[in-house]
């Protein structure tokens, strides 16, 4: 073989491997990146679900306050009405005593 035959086959089999690492590296970043997409888009769905849940935890215990203070403050007004209907008891009781002893 001559001297250039050898150069050329040595220069192809550089460029193969070269073309052939160049290949490797790319397949690799490629499925790097896929992995990072695939772990990015798991984190959302679960960050998505968690603030689902969080919400629904958050809006039941609202509703469970809301429904305490509905009866507090039917409760006060059970209590109100109450004092509303002694107070006017007693007015007139008040006013059917005779001021000189005994009723009226």
């Amino acid at each position: 073989m001559e001297v250039s035959t050898v150069c050329v086959r040595t220069f192809s089999a550089v460029a193969v491997l070269s073309a052939a690492a160049a290949a490797f590296v790319g397949v690799r970043r490629e499925r790097a990146v896929r992995a990072r997409l695939a772990r990015e888009a798991a984190s959302s769905r679960l960050m998505a679900g968690c603030a689902h849940r969080d919400s629904e935890a958050l809006r039941m215990q609202l509703e469970g306050f809301r429904r305490r203070m509905e009866l507090e403050v039917a409760g006060r007004e059970v209590v109100a009405e109450a004092d509303r209907v002694l107070d006017e008891a007693l007015a007139v009781q008040i006013r059917q005593i005779d001021p000189e002893g005994g009723s009226r």
